[in-house]
């Protein structure tokens, strides 16, 4: 059945059988499951999966071997939205055993690399793992921090670029524009480690005191002692890993601004800029791709599922193990778009998406209905819903708050999530969501005010009691989690994208530009300089007691709850309650506020979304070809009716799907009975007005 285009709004889309990219944006992803591949046997080389015959790894040198020890069994792909099985990694334990591939044009470009890696026995000095390098004036690397100090032991990436982008082969300090320029995760002893072996040993090297407790604040660090094994913990221990465990590191680089990011374990651990003091840009080594043991030593270790992007992924892009989620669990979703809402409306009582249970009344104050929104419509990736978003909620006034009557639906694993505008200065600490019982049983999310350190970022912190339960007073050496804080990490070197709130006498919006030499809040005019919209979560694992802070979907921190006593957490018995939550008027807003009985990650949070404007966009087409089928995804607005149709020559179309009814932001439809006699199909989607 053919229609008149005058009532359709509609899109055509080809598909060339025989040249689509099934992973676009992926240069290479080498797996190192490939035909023939046997635990311990050698490796000749390693196929690229993305591009098989393009970019391939080869041996580069060492003996390069297959292992059967994997970080899981299954790993998905989000970017092609694919699960593959995963049976063997790269055993680069030998000499010099490492890949790689030839130098090509794709590769330099802005890019992230990401991989697992297991270290199980001790690298050398600043050992490297993955690499292109040109010069030593112009490398990049992802290598192992040998810091003498409580540093040692972390993964990081070094980068050295050349004076005016012209190499000499040599790295010069106060010559080069980078030298020796480091990024990786932060905090030295607290710093998340790929590598720790304790073990402190007497002047003799013999061992004394505590051994092999995976603990880096066990090492013994003294620039005064005698003893030479005090002086450089490397070596301290017994040169093997004391948790030989698996993790995932990405790295992105974006050559428009010279932004690195660096990932350790899905968490944003740093940021930093490239100085580009000639302004001629970013020069790529020209050199292939490298990875594995690119030194002459011996140890353990394992690489698996190394993949080259050439496009800025984020930690929801990242490879990771498959997740089983059923409807998220989501317990409540308050959006605050009920019937007769109206701009500057009290609100009296805001209704549970998803249940008649569960409604946020107002709880103090006078808390309002405001059309200053993070985005017109917000996309559920657990439902697959899209809703229309209208107004939020405007906490400006003192004391202006939403609460929820504490219910044992909220006291187990959890995730909470929300949007959040700060337009002016808070006081001191002030909190926007808790659940407070006692100072000593209460979580919240509040207001850093760190003088000169960690002022204006978002946390979350929680206090929970000791052995002998809540007595209401909060004390440091008797409660067990005291001021326990996640959050964007860095002091005073937080980035300035994690920070809630910067207001510098500039008004620029950098925290480098602070000046006040007692108390950061006394700059500036008390008005935001980022007056922008901010999504946070935070999500908690009871049995575990892992807290993890993300903002803006990057995971920043995670951190374990104490639980000396082996008694497990113990819920608030208090009401959810967010807004304003002291007596201070400032201008603050939030919307879309949503309570998850499981672990959520960075995916399954809402995000903004933005309406349909002119006519439809087919987002993506995936060929298999094994039997030939071509599975076609579009965008849609919920309720709305779509048809798909096909033609061989852009003049005859014939009908695949007629008006179907959109339930979500997107619709697929899998075609398996037409490619198999044609190199060539174009497809159509038409909208019913």
């Amino acid at each position: 059945m053919l229609y008149s285009l005058n009532m359709y709004r509609f899109l055509i889309f080809s598909v060339f059988v025989s040249a689509f990219n099934l992973h676009a944006g992926t240069v290479g992803l080498w797996r190192f499951d490939d035909t023939g591949a046997v635990a311990g046997e050698s490796m000749a080389a390693a196929e690229n999966q993305a591009s098989p015959g393009v970019l391939d790894a080869f041996i580069g040198n060492g003996e390069p071997r297959y292992s059967d020890d994997v970080p899981f069994t299954e790993v998905y792909d989000p970017v092609a939205d694919e699960t593959y099985a995963n049976a063997f990694s790269f055993d680069a334990s030998g000499a010099n055993a490492f890949l790689s591939t030839e130098n090509a044009i794709n590769l330099d470009r802005s890019f992230t690399v990401e991989f697992f890696v297991k270290i199980i026995g001790e690298p050398a000095s600043y050992e490297s793992i993955i690499d292109r390098s040109e010069a030593q004036d112009l490398v990049w690397k992802i290598d192992f921090d040998h810091a003498a100090n409580q540093a040692f032991g972390r993964i990081r990436t070094r980068w050295d670029t050349p004076a005016n982008g012209v190499s000499d082969g040599v790295a010069e300090n106060g010559v080069d524009e980078n030298w020796n320029f480091i990024l990786g995760a932060a905090g030295n002893a607290n710093a998340p480690k790929v590598y720790v072996d304790t073990g402190a040993k007497d002047a003799a090297g013999a061992d004394l005191g505590p051994q092999n407790t995976g603990n880096p604040v066990d090492y013994v660090y003294d620039t005064t002692s005698a003893n030479p094994n005090d002086l450089d913990v490397a070596l301290q221990g017994d040169g093997q890993n004391d948790i030989p465990e698996w993790h995932h590191v990405a790295m992105s680089f974006d050559e428009t601004t010279g932004e690195i990011r660096f990932y350790f374990d899905y968490a944003l651990a740093q940021v930093r800029t490239l100085s580009d003091s000639a302004a001629n840009g970013y020069t790529h080594p020209a050199a292939g791709l490298r990875f594995g043991k690119l030194s002459a030593t011996e140890y353990g270790l394992l690489i698996d599922e190394v993949r080259y992007s050439d496009e800025i992924l984020t930690s929801s892009n990242f490879l990771r193990e498959p997740q089983v989620l059923g409807a998220g669990n989501t317990i409540a979703h308050w959006r605050m778009d009920d019937e007769g809402a109206a701009e500057g409306i009290e609100i009296v009582e805001v209704s549970n998406e998803v249940s008649a249970l569960y409604p946020a009344v107002r709880g103090n104050g006078t808390p309002k209905y405001s059309s200053d929104v993070p985005a017109p419509a917000i996309y559920d990736p657990i439902s697959g819903n899209t809703f229309i978003n209208n107004f939020s909620l405007d906490a400006s006034e003192a004391n202006s708050r939403l609460q929820i009557t504490g219910e044992e639906s909220f006291n187990t694993s959890f995730s909470l999530e929300f949007f959040i505008k700060l337009s002016e200065e808070p006081g001191g600490y002030h909190a926007f969501i808790r659940r407070s019982q006692a100072n000593d049983l209460r979580w919240q999310l509040d207001f850093d005010h760190g003088a000169k350190s960690a002022f204006g970022r978002l946390r979350a912190r929680f206090d929970t009691p000791g052995p002998e339960g809540s007595d209401g007073v909060n004390e440091n050496g008797v409660d067990e989690n005291i001021n326990f804080v996640v959050g964007p990490t860095g002091g005073a070197n937080i980035a300035d994208a994690f920070c809630l709130w910067i207001d510098t006498d500039s008004g620029d919006g950098m925290r480098a530009n602070y000046d006040d030499a007692s108390d950061w809040a006394n700059d500036g005019d008390g008005l935001n300089d980022n007056d922008v919209w901010h999504h946070a979560a935070i999500t908690f694992d009871e049995d575990t007691g892992a807290l993890k802070f993300y903002y803006d979907y990057e995971l920043l921190q995670s951190r374990i709850l104490s639980d000396a006593n082996g008694d497990g957490y113990t819920h608030p018995d208090a009401p959810l309650t967010f807004g304003k939550l002291t007596n201070s008027g400032y201008a603050l807003l939030f919307d879309e506020v949503r309570y998850s009985g499981d672990v959520l990650e960075a995916f399954h949070f809402l995000q903004p979304a933005a309406l349909p404007e002119e006519g439809l966009e087919i987002s993506r087409i995936v060929y298999d070809p094994t039997p030939p089928s071509a599975t076609i995804t579009w965008n849609t607005v919920s309720g709305r009716r779509y048809s798909l149709d096909y033609s061989n020559d852009l003049e005859n179309w014939l009908e695949i799907l007629e008006e179907e009814i959109a339930n979500g932001e997107t619709m697929t439809y899998t075609d398996s009975e037409r490619l198999a006699d044609s190199a060539k199909l174009f497809y159509r989607v038409r909208e019913a007005e």
